[in-house]
């Protein structure tokens, strides 16, 4: 039961990291229509602010939080900044053209990255009484992992009300669906792109901060996670939310037992599901 479960549950904890990155990265996609690379390096910026704010320590599970949201917080403000004074120009333009922006903003913000905090590979400690784990059914379960994943759900859920059921997701599916007639009403299309690149700016700070614990810093960090939030993104199908989470679990799980099962795969099997589910889901799972 061991070996059944704790590749599964490695690979939830997996997973919705991955949906945390890859669901700011698809709601810009969905709104914006921007293949947004500097994605990676938000999600790599966030994960360093929070080092900077605790220099590695172990602190509360409350003190992270709060940690958590105002990394969330800064890189919204970044995010801001890059949306307004370079991406607001090409908006609507061919996707290579914006791939190409955005790739160029992650490469400065990598050496942005380097200068401030060195190349120099840095750790940061679990939250105070989330270090260890539990046991179930003769199995450690680690407790981050579990939080990882309530943080997943609850992120989800507040995508999908904000999106489905406030008035301010209803003018984000207006200004996705036809800019110009959204525009033509009088709302300010411009405000609602901003604040929407921004909210996905703060999606990939939280969950640098989250994911710093787990992993170690380093300026080549944005790239290492770019390229699986794209793939979640491509499977689960461009600009689907809920693709994204589906997308994300999946590629996760059977990442995690097939490493846990044929070593030799490890790294690989992540992007060989990617390619077979695209082969039988071309436009994606979602799409």
């Amino acid at each position: 039961m061991t070996t059944i479960l704790l590749p599964l549950i490695n690979g939830l904890s997996q997973g919705m990291l991955l949906f945390l990155i890859a669901s700011g990265l698809t709601l810009i996609f969905g709104v914006l229509g921007i293949l947004n690379f500097s994605h990676g390096a938000l999600f790599m910026i966030g994960a360093y602010v929070g080092y900077s704010l605790t220099k590695g320590a172990i602190i509360s599970p409350v003190v992270f939080i709060l940690v958590t949201l105002a990394s969330g917080i800064a890189v919204a403000v970044l995010g801001g900044i890059v949306e307004t004074f370079i991406l607001r120009r090409i908006y609507k333009v061919e996707e290579i053209f914006a791939l190409i922006a955005t790739f160029a903003i992650l490469l400065i913000l990598e050496g942005a990255t380097h200068l401030v905090w060195g190349g120099s590979y840095l750790t940061v400690s679990h939250p105070q009484g989330l270090e260890s784990g539990f046991t179930f059914m003769d199995m450690v379960i680690p407790t981050y992992s579990i939080v990882v994943v309530i943080t997943g759900v609850i992120v989800a859920g507040s995508l999908f009300f904000i999106i489905q059921k406030t008035s301010f997701g209803k003018l984000i599916r207006a200004a996705a669906a036809d800019y110009k007639m959204t525009n033509a009403l009088g709302v300010n299309v411009p405000l609602i792109f901003t604040s929407v690149f921004m909210f996905g700016a703060f999606l990939a700070g939280i969950a640098g901060v989250i994911s710093a614990p787990t992993t170690v810093l380093t300026p080549g960090l944005a790239m290492t996670f770019i390229i699986q939030a794209f793939g979640v993104v491509v499977v689960g199908g461009l600009g689907s939310i809920p693709g994204a989470l589906l997308a994300a679990l999946l590629l996760s799980v059977i990442d995690s037992y097939v490493t846990s099962f044929v070593p030799f795969l490890a790294g690989v099997a992540f992007f060989l599901s990617m390619v077979i589910i695209l082969l039988i889901k071309p436009k994606g799972i979602l799409a």
